[in-house]
C-alpha cells in the first residue's frame, strides 16, 4: 500500500512563534524601560534642582533673618535704654512698643523651625527620587531575566516536546523507524507523549504482523500456482501463464510454442505397480521435462498423467527440437514398464504446435492448445512414444 506524503501547509514553527512572541515582549520591555527611566531620571533632577535652589533660596534667607534679627536686637537694646534719656511722661508708650517689637523678634524666631522642615522634606523627596531610578532599574532587570528564564522554559517544556511530538508523528506517516518523543514537565504533553509512544508500539506490532500475513498470503499464493505432487507448475498456473504469455507474444510479434506431454499406458503402469510407483514416476517425468527444458520455457502438470511446456518465441522446428531432449531425458530415467506394450521403460507422447498470436482473445489462445491436444492425440495414435508436430500430421 502506497503512502501518500501530504505536504505542510506554510506557518510558523512553535520555536519561532515562541521566539517571535518574546521578540515583541522585549521590544515592548525595552520601550518601556527607557520610557520609565527616561521619567525617573527627570524626577530625580527635577528634585536635586528643585531642593538645590530652595535650599540656596532657604539659606539666603535664613541669612538675611540673621541680619535682620541682628538688626532688631539692637534696635530693641536701643529702646530699653531709651526712658533713661527721654522724658517720664513717654514711658508708658516706649515700653508698649518696646513689647510689641519683642513680640516681633520672637515670631521671626519661632518661623525658622518650619523653613528647616521644607528643607528635610525637600532633600527626602531628592533621595526617593534616586532611589525610585535606581529601583526602577532593578526592577526592569529582574523582569529581563524573568522573560529570559520564561523563554528558556517554554522553549525546554514546550517547544522541545511538540517539535519531538510532530517529527514522531511525520515518522509515523511515513512508515520509518521512530524514535519515542521526548517526555515534556508539562502534564498534558507528558501523557500525549506516553499516548504517541504507545501507538507506534501497537502500530509496529500491526506492522509486524502485517508483514507476515503478506508473507504468508505470498507463500500461499504461490503454493496455489504449484503441483503439490511434481514441483511444477499446476494447471491454474499454466492458464495465466498462457494468457500473460500470449499477451506478450502479441505485443513483441513473436511465436509461442506448446508441447503436450502424455505418459504411455499410466494406468497399466498404476495396476501393475502401484500408486506410490506412479507418484514417483510422475515425479520423475516432470524434473526430465524441466532438464529438457530452456531457461524462459514454463513446465507444468495439465492433469493427470499430462504436462505441458510453454516455449514463448519458439517456431515448430525450435519446439521439436525441445521435444527430442524431453524424449532423451525421460529415457535416461529408465523407469521400468513391465506392463507396457511400447517397450520395457516408461515412455511418453508428445503433441507440438507454435502459433504466432492475432488477437487478443482468450479463445484465440485456446487454439494453441487445441492445436496441440490434436497433435498429442495424432501420436497417441500413430503408436505412442513419439513426437507429432501439428501441420505436419502425415
Amino acid at each position: 500500500m502506497m503512502i501518500k506524503r501530504t505536504e505542510s501547509a506554510p506557518g510558523m514553527g512553535i520555536r519561532a512563534y515562541i521566539a517571535l512572541g518574546l521578540t515583541v515582549m522585549t521590544l515592548l520591555f525595552t520601550a518601556s524601560f527607557f520610557y520609565f527611566m527616561s521619567m525617573a531620571r527627570e524626577v530625580s533632577v527635577s528634585g536635586t534642582r528643585t531642593y538645590g535652589l530652595f535650599m540656596t533660596l532657604a539659606e539666603s534667607d535664613k541669612l538675611a533673618d540673621s541680619r535682620n534679627m541682628t538688626r532688631l536686637r539692637d534696635a530693641e537694646s536701643a529702646l530699653a535704654a531709651l526712658p533713661a534719656l527721654t522724658a517720664k511722661s513717654a514711658v508708658p508708650e516706649t515700653s508698649a512698643a518696646l513689647a510689641e517689637l519683642s513680640a516681633a523678634i520672637a515670631e521671626l524666631a519661632n518661623s525658622q523651625p518650619v523653613t528647616d522642615e521644607m528643607l528635610l522634606q525637600l532633600r527626602r523627596t531628592a533621595t526617593l527620587a534616586h532611589e525610585f531610578e535606581n529601583r526602577l532599574l532593578m526592577g526592569f532587570l529582574l523582569l529581563g531575566a524573568g522573560l529570559a528564564l520564561l523563554f528558556g522554559l517554554l522553549r525546554l517544556h514546550l517547544a522541545r516536546p511538540l517539535q519531538s511530538i510532530m517529527v514522531f508523528l511525520n515518522q509515523l506517516g511515513t512508515g520509518s523507524t521512530s524514535q519515542p518523543p521526548k517526555h515534556s514537565f508539562i502534564t498534558e504533553l507528558r501523557n500525549i507523549s506516553a499516548a504517541l509512544e504507545n501507538l507506534g508500539t501497537y502500530l509496529s506490532l500491526a506492522t509486524v504482523r502485517s508483514q507476515k500475513l503478506a508473507s504468508e498470503h505470498d507463500h500461499f499464493q504461490k503454493m496455489s500456482l504449484v503441483d503439490g505432487l511434481t514441483g511444477v507448475g499446476n494447471r491454474r498456473a499454466f492458464d495465466d501463464k498462457l494468457e500473460s504469455l500470449w499477451l506478450h507474444a502479441l505485443q513483441t510479434g513473436t511465436p509461442l510454442a506448446l508441447i503436450m506431454l502424455d505418459v504411455d499406458t499410466f494406468k497399466r503402469y498404476n495396476d501393475s505397480l502401484g500408486h506410490q510407483a506412479g507418484d514417483e514416476c510422475l515425479r520423475r517425468i516432470a524434473a526430465a521435462m524441466s532438464r529438457a527444458a530452456r531457461s524462459t520455457d514454463v513446465c507444468a502438470r495439465y492433469g493427470g498423467e499430462e504436462f505441458a511446456l510453454l516455449l514463448p518465441g519458439a517456431d515448430a522446428a525450435t519446439a521439436q527440437a525441445v521435444a527430442a531432449r524431453v524424449h532423451a531425458e525421460v529415457a535416461r530415467e529408465q523407469l521400468p514398464h513391465p506392463s507396457s506394450p511400447v517397450g520395457n521403460m516408461v515412455t511418453v507422447s508428445l503433441g507440438v504446435s507454435s502459433h504466432m498470436p492475432q488477437e487478443e482473445q482468450k479463445e484465440e489462445s485456446q487454439m494453441l492448445v487445441r492445436q496441440t491436444d490434436s497433435a498429442l492425440y495424432a501420436a497417441k495414435a500413430a503408436g505412442r512414444n513419439r513426437t507429432c508436430v501439428y501441420g505436419h500430421i502425415s
